[in-house]
């Protein structure tokens, strides 16, 4: 398995993509010429980067989200063009006890089906094999290649039993993540990638959604505005590797139902949940002419997946009032793992480290 963040001349990562562009070009078989295009793309990965460190999650003085950003820092957003996905298709494999999980939940969600109870579809979803991060260009721009293999969302469910334990005594919490190094967890415990947003209105108020009991990670806790994750059946455009920038659109269309023309979209970072092997990007989302009077009044006429969210809060995006918000005695221990973490880079997006980071001195010091 290629290094998770290693130093791979631009040039290479270019070549890669137009190797498979070229077999596209002559009608090779989709499967073999994806196959093909990951091999090649590996054997080009620098092998002898520094692993990354352990204990660099996310951390607001005595907030401690279990966080890790592999990518972007605020200041600077991802570009479109320079962000690249491929998917491998194929999908994980699951060890012999965990495969026998999910064969109990796909048994207990058809039983709730069949006596009318609330059940969970079993749709398709994208695991992560590799993230590639080079750097190109005189100043350095990073150039991300996602590539991505097929799982679905029982097995999601099934690997997110983290604490259950099999015969032994072992957890796949012990088995699989603690003491890892992203590159090392196996490919079947990052079953899922996210799309997570901040939704700022167009007259400066930070949109926090609290998560739902129903959801089937980070219930009842509180998150960023829009959670989606990447899925194969709507996400891949004609059996094409998904887009981010565009799925990040479908759910603010199914989440808000607001349209493209609507906000601004800027990537911020790719990301690791640590606590729960979840793999995602985060966005910053700014409404144009919406301003939050107009944005609640929108959303209490209608939104498509409004189930999701339990609650939604509006705090000022300014950096001493988004920092207390982030920091407050009945928010502190109940944040989703990327929450802080993308409210803070939308501050340092929008008002730079420097001024940001001395509000949080100025917070932590009353709060001390």
């Amino acid at each position: 398995m290629g290094s998770w963040l290693s130093s791979v001349p631009g040039g290479l990562v270019s070549g890669a993509i137009v190797g498979l562009i070229f077999g596209v070009l002559f009608e090779d078989p989709l499967k073999k010429l994806l196959r093909a295009g990951v091999r090649r793309l590996r054997r080009m990965i620098t092998r002898s980067a520094v692993p990354l460190a352990l204990g660099r999650e996310f951390r607001l003085g005595p907030l401690h989200a279990p966080c890790l950003i592999l990518e972007g820092d605020g200041t600077h957003v991802l570009k479109p063009e320079r962000i690249n996905v491929l998917v491998n298709s194929v999908g994980v494999q699951l060890p012999e006890e965990m495969a026998r999980w999910r064969a109990e939940i796909a048994a207990e969600q058809e039983r709730r089906r069949s006596t009318g109870e609330e059940s969970a579809w079993n749709g398709a979803m994208y695991a992560v094999e590799d993230l590639v991060i080079s750097r190109s260009g005189p100043n350095e721009e990073p150039d991300v290649t996602l590539i991505l293999k097929h799982s679905d969302y029982y097995t999601f469910l099934a690997t997110q039993r983290l604490d259950r334990r099999f015969p032994g005594g072992a957890t796949p919490r012990s088995l699989y993540l603690d003491g890892r190094e992203p590159r090392q967890i196996p490919d079947f415990m990052r079953s899922s990638f996210g799309i997570n947003m901040a939704v700022v209105t167009a007259d400066n108020w930070l949109v926090v959604s609290r998560r739902s009991p129903r959801t089937a990670t980070g219930q009842d806790m509180w998150a960023p505005s829009v959670n989606e994750s990447l899925s194969p059946d709507k996400d891949s455009v004609d059996g094409a590797p998904p887009d981010l920038f565009r799925a990040a659109r479908r759910g603010m269309r199914e989440e808000l139902h607001l349209e493209d023309d609507q906000y601004d979209l800027r990537l911020l970072a790719f990301h690791l949940a640590t606590s729960l092997s979840q793999w995602g990007v985060m966005f910053l989302t700014r409404l144009g002419a919406m301003s939050r009077a107009e944005f609640e009044a929108h959303l209490s006429r209608g939104i498509e997946d409004g189930w999701e969210h339990r609650a939604i809060d509006y705090v000022p995006l300014k950096p001493d009032s988004v920092l207390r918000y982030l920091l407050r005695s009945d928010r502190r221990n109940n944040w989703t793992p990327a929450g802080p973490a993308l409210y803070y880079l939308t501050l340092v997006n929008t008002y730079g480290r420097r001024q940001v980071d001395a509000a949080l001195g100025r917070v932590l010091h009353d709060l001390s």
